[in-house]
């Protein structure tokens, strides 16, 4: 359920909070330990998936053992639990099948033997997944006109943006196809033809789901500018690409396409679209503001934003980040519950990594009261610790979600990171392009 929250009053002692947080995630983590437990309590699960699945919730005891070993067993677990699943879907993405089960085992390795059996057994059917993708936007970009299907063809959830981020973190085993799926994203940003003009190559000729029909008129579909589904999650990984060394033809201008970009359609107040119109975009119009989320809005585009700042050294994409998300931050903040994907535990995370990246003040006193915000969301009654809803969703539905994007596995790293106060040293962040 959707709410308008601007809360003004003066956080509980920030030491108070972590203490409180670093309580809440050992309670969630005693919840997510059991695989068959979680399971059968949990709404839409699924052995392999990294929204709602046993890789996702492997994510928060990845991070975990860092600090304590004995999480360890609970990652063998849950891993298992989802090898149980293999096959799975072919080719739909980093956050389904066996990318995400490679994901989730690769991040819980904190040597290079850890999981290289299973790594061994996953690396050749990531391989097939991957080609099989990028064959498919291969054949794609030979008819242009057509556009890209939202939801499917470059996306970071299930397109070749989030497949492209788990080849890097696993260059080593995939060097040339690392390659060409950058490649094949930087062949992403050449304009289309469309109606006697051009528009650019991530041009979708349908509407997104966040927008009603009335806002697409004409049919001519969209740009979408979220992290999740549109051309900021590109430019994350085109990012991480360029900070670890890795260069292919056209990177380096394909980064500051997309960052003049996002500079240049900001909404009114200095923040940035889920999406927008292809009319809005030939005329030149201000689009209009979306949700306050990772996925769509400004809080996931301002921390994508900054850290290409940082890797290209521009001070004037840094500078309206920061800006972008403290004006958003203390403006009425639409939510719908404490997830990681549109929720308070999103922006919790969002808002310490950029406070942390920019060094500015005013994020840290953001950062308590969103802590505060996830805190009181806290329910021990419920099976999973918070409600977690969708529009369509009557609060009497709370949505029981154990996982990583939903749900209380995603809720839990969250607070974990606020709890001690660092940025995570498990890799989880990458899923969601932040790293």
């Amino acid at each position: 359920m959707t709410t308008d929250v601007r809360d003004d009053a003066a956080p509980a002692d920030p030491a108070a909070l972590r203490e409180r947080a670093a309580q809440v995630v050992a309670e969630l983590a005693d919840r997510l330990a059991d695989p068959r437990r979680v399971a059968a309590a949990a709404d839409f699960w699924h052995a392999l998936g990294l929204s709602e699945g046993h890789p996702g919730a492997a994510l928060l005891f990845a991070e975990l053992a860092h600090h304590d070993p004995a999480h360890r067993a609970t990652i063998h677990a849950h891993l298992a639990a989802a090898a149980g699943g293999l096959p799975g879907p072919d080719a739909d993405g980093l956050f389904a099948g066996v990318p995400s089960l490679a994901f989730a085992a690769h991040t819980a390795r904190q040597a290079p033997e850890d999981y290289a059996g299973l790594m061994r057994r996953l690396d050749p059917a990531l391989d097939r997944s991957v080609r099989t993708r990028l064959d498919a936007e291969r054949a794609r970009q030979t008819e242009p006109q057509d556009g890209t299907a939202f939801h499917h063809d470059y996306d970071l959830i299930r397109g070749t943006t989030g497949l492209t981020r788990l080849l890097l973190a696993r260059r080593a085993e995939h060097p040339e196809l690392l390659h060409e799926a950058l490649a094949s994203l930087i062949r992403l940003l050449e304009p289309l033809p469309l109606r006697g003009g051009h528009v650019p190559g991530w041009w979708a000729p349908s509407g997104p789901q966040i927008d009603s029909e009335a806002d697409f008129p004409g049919g001519r579909g969209h740009l979408n500018f979220g992290v999740a589904h549109g051309i900021p999650g590109t430019l994350a990984v085109l990012t991480a690409a360029y900070q670890e060394g890795v260069r292919v033809p056209g990177l380096h201008g394909a980064m500051t396409g997309i960052g003049d970009l996002l500079l240049t359609w900001r909404t009114a107040d200095g923040g940035w679209p889920g999406s927008m119109t292809v009319q809005r975009f030939e005329d030149g119009a201000a689009p209009l503001r979306s949700r306050t989320a990772w996925c769509y809005g400004t809080p996931g585009v301002a921390c994508v934003l900054h850290r290409a700042g940082e890797a290209l050294d521009r001070a004037d994409w840094r500078e309206a980040a920061v800006a972008g998300l403290v004006r958003e931050l203390e403006a009425p903040v639409r939510v719908h519950d404490s997830s990681l994907c549109h929720g308070w535990g999103g922006l919790l995370h969002l808002t310490g990594r950029l406070g942390r990246a920019s060094g500015d003040p005013r994020l840290a006193v953001h950062r308590d009261r969103l802590a505060a915000r996830v805190l009181d969301a806290y329910d021990p009654a419920l099976p999973f610790g918070f409600r977690a809803g969708r529009r369509e969703e009557p609060r009497e539905s709370p949505g029981h979600y154990a996982g990583f994007l939903m749900g209380a596995a995603g809720i839990a790293l969250a607070l974990h990171s606020y709890a001690v106060d660092a940025s995570p040293l498990s890799g989880w962040e990458m899923a969601l392009a932040l790293r």
